[in-house]
Formats: C-alpha cells, sequence, structure tokens
C-alpha cells in the first residue's frame, strides 16, 4: 500500500512539474509569456507594457542563455512594442532578427514594418 502511495505522489508531483514547464517539445522558451500578455491586454497601460516589454526581453536572453528556441513572433511583437514607444532603432533590430530566426515570417513583419507604430499612452 506504501508503494503505491508513493508511486502516486511521484506521479502526481511529476504532472505537475510539467504543467510549470516553460519549454515545449520543439524548444522554445516561453518563459512568464502568457501571464504577462494577460496582464497587458487585460491592463494596457504603461505600467503593464514596460512590464511586458521587460518580459519579452528576459525570454530572448533566457533562451539564448539556455540554449533553445526564442519562439516565433516573439522578435516581431517586441519589436512592435518598442516602435510605440519612440525606439525605431530597436524596433529595427528586433525586425530583423525575427526576419532571421523566421525567414517565413517576412511577410508579416513587412506589414508592422508599413504600418506606422502608434505611441503608448
Amino acid at each position: 500500500m506504501r508503494t503505491l502511495r508513493n508511486a502516486v505522489m511521484v506521479a502526481s508531483l511529476c504532472a505537475f512539474l510539467a504543467g510549470c514547464a516553460t519549454v515545449t517539445e520543439a524548444g522554445y522558451f516561453w518563459g512568464d509569456y502568457s501571464n504577462s500578455l494577460y496582464r497587458y491586454t487585460k491592463d494596457p497601460s504603461k505600467e503593464t507594457l514596460t512590464a511586458h516589454i521587460a518580459t519579452l526581453e528576459k525570454m530572448i536572453v533566457e533562451a539564448e542563455r539556455r540554449d533553445l528556441r526564442v519562439p516565433p513572433g516573439i522578435h516581431a511583437e517586441l519589436g512592435h512594442l518598442k516602435g510605440k514607444q519612440g525606439d525605431a532603432v530597436a524596433r529595427d533590430q528586433h525586425f530583423v532578427s525575427e526576419i532571421g530566426l523566421y525567414p517565413e515570417s517576412r511577410v508579416f513583419v513587412e506589414k508592422l514594418i508599413a504600418t506606422p507604430p502608434q505611441k503608448a499612452n
């Protein structure tokens, strides 16, 4: 009986830890992206924008540190948000990074470039 209980506890712990994983099977590092995007979408303010940008930047650094892949769209989103803040240089750098990592995103990124960003309030 004790062995069965231990096995159930170990299986539950493994399931819990797997649910907390921030790395997908494809090797993408997502970090706290979901929570950050939710907070920014729910309350789009300068504070949540700044926090979301910090989360995206941390994701990129952490993915590189762990030798994992930055998920598709992260550099494009970060570039778009940097453009909203008026930082055209960082915007363009992230757009170039997105196309470099995911060439298939070129059409999407070109549309972002063609659409002038609206400044964040």
